[in-house]
């Protein structure tokens, strides 16, 4: 039913198309006539830092929102949220994201989305729908693309990564990433073929060719109202409390949460004083709250590269231990960046050496912070963006 209802209302775009496109030209010569700010879009999956993204962008002279279908539990701070409109009727929910879509194509000079969708759902699961990227080249719209990783990830590039990866443990092929090589080349051809730019960072660099690896798009909004959310915490060398390990293991598969328990345990059975403390299905600012009490963030051990989530700790104060498998390459002035980087192999003992200089943490979690406030705040990664449309020649 669904796939047949998608079918139908891309039929319905494509012959309203015309009439879009001469309302396009009439809308877009008022907001000149007006000099009303370029209106820039960004869409697709409800990740986490897409709203901060935007406020950089809208810092940039833009007029800049974000829109989604739906939220997830962890955050809903988006412009638009069409689940909102639309919480009873399926239909109804796919008839207003179609809608949507038609005003943001009368209005936009840009739009920014992942590389598994934009706005319009797709009849393949973690695609483009082909649709939505015609219509942009033939409107001019300029599409910026970003990626956030299950969106590229495909088994067997991630297996030749070597062990350990997000794959050694997963059993949901084919539903948690794209995961089919044939499928995911295809897919990221055809919106390459389409984007102005490809943006990557980290791990997710090993899956798009082509792509601008520089811009590192996960900030952290320091100032202000948000800015109160991250008030750092450092760890002390208080040792009459066992050393608090936080993990947010919201896909324990991919960040090797059981091999983490495994080596708390072993090491309470030997009587050192550690404590592991698991963060799930929490909203954000719940979760923060959480992080604060830490005293070491486990991040995983298996992807390689870092998650928002050890930003967010680093932002905090907290010392961060992460498996990054190619620091030169996958972090951001590698110099700097003080994260702890651990392996499964390892893991165990590199717990046991943080229990006995559990000292040395309150330092590591400056250097966290410093390294955030540097590098990764919102002003930061606005500096990064308004550098690469400079050099792509996009103006406000």
């Amino acid at each position: 039913m669904r796939l047949f209802a998608i079918t139908v209302f891309d039929g319905l775009v494509v012959a309203l198309l015309p009439f879009f496109w001469l309302g396009r030209l009439i809308m877009l010569g008022l907001m000149l006539g007006l000099r009303m700010r370029p209106i820039s879009i960004w869409t697709g999956a409800p990740i986490i830092c897409m709203a901060k993204n935007c406020k950089a962008e809208r810092s940039l002279g833009f007029n800049s929102r974000s829109l989604v279908r739906c939220t997830y539990y962890i955050t809903d701070e988006f412009d638009f949220d069409l689940s909102r409109l639309s919480r009873r009727s399926r239909l109804l929910s796919l008839g207003l994201t179609y809608f949507f879509f038609l005003m943001v194509c009368a209005v936009a000079k840009q739009v920014h989305a992942y590389v598994d969708g934009g706005i319009l759902p797709s009849r393949a699961r973690r695609h483009f729908n082909p649709l939505e990227l015609f219509i942009y080249r033939l409107l001019g719209i300029r599409l910026f693309i970003w990626t956030y990783g299950a969106d590229v990830r495909t088994r067997n590039a991630t297996m030749d990564l070597g062990q350990p990866n997000c794959c050694t443990d997963c059993t949901q092929i084919g539903i948690a990433c794209i995961c089919d090589t044939s499928q995911g080349k295809e897919n990221y051809a055809r919106v390459y073929k389409t984007a102005a730019a490809v943006f990557s960072m980290g791990d997710m660099i090993e899956y798009t060719p082509g792509s601008r690896n520089d811009l590192f798009f996960w900030p952290i909004d320091l100032a202000a109202q948000s800015g109160k959310r991250y008030q750092p915490a450092y760890p002390t060398a208080d040792r009459i409390q066992p050393l608090r390990v936080v993990h947010a293991p919201n896909h324990r598969e991919f960040k090797g949460s059981r091999y983490l328990e495994q080596a708390v345990a072993s090491l309470q059975n030997e009587g050192q004083e550690i404590e592991l403390i698991l963060v799930e299905r929490l909203t954000n600012d719940q979760a923060l709250e959480i992080y604060k009490s830490a005293d070491l963030i486990f991040d995983q051990c298996l992807i390689g590269f870092h998650g928002y989530f050890a930003l967010e700790a680093m932002a905090l104060g907290k010392p961060v231990m992460c498996f990054i498998r190619k620091p030169d390459e996958y972090l951001l002035h590698p110099e700097e960046c003080p994260i702890i980087n651990t392996h499964v192999t390892t893991l165990k003992e590199d717990l046991r050496r943080i229990v006995a200089r559990r000292g040395e943490l309150g330092e590591i979690g400056r250097r966290g912070r410093r390294y955030i406030e540097k590098h990764f705040s919102l002003e930061a990664f606005a500096g990064r963006l308004e550098r690469a449309y400079r050099e792509l020649g996009v103006v406000a």
